[in-house]
């Protein structure tokens, strides 16, 4: 039997237990990153609240929560335009009154 020089064997497929699909860790948890996935996008999802271009609440409710990209802070202002990639490690911490 011979092989033919000019054709690319297929790709292994992943083995049982892992995933082609990437993703970013949120909280300590592996969750799939889609083209185009913002902050703003994953804080929405996250909270089921819709948010505006400028990360506030559509409904003007406060939402006292921040995030944080790779240990760097994330102002509101830019949770919009900040994409969620492969690999990033992003926290999202709602603050809590008491004592």
């Amino acid at each position: 039997m011979t092989t033919d020089p000019t054709t690319t064997p297929p790709a292994p497929s992943p083995g049982p237990g892992t995933s082609s699909t990437p993703t970013a860790t949120v909280n300590g948890s592996p969750v799939p990153v889609r083209e185009g996935l913002t902050l703003r996008d994953m804080v929405s999802e996250l909270t089921g609240r819709e948010l505006t271009a400028r990360g506030t609440s559509a409904d003007g409710a406060p939402l006292g929560i921040a995030v944080a990209v790779d240990d760097a802070v994330v102002p509101r202002s830019l949770w919009a335009t900040t994409p969620v990639t492969a690999g990033q490690g992003v926290e999202i911490v709602t603050a809590v009154q008491g004592g």
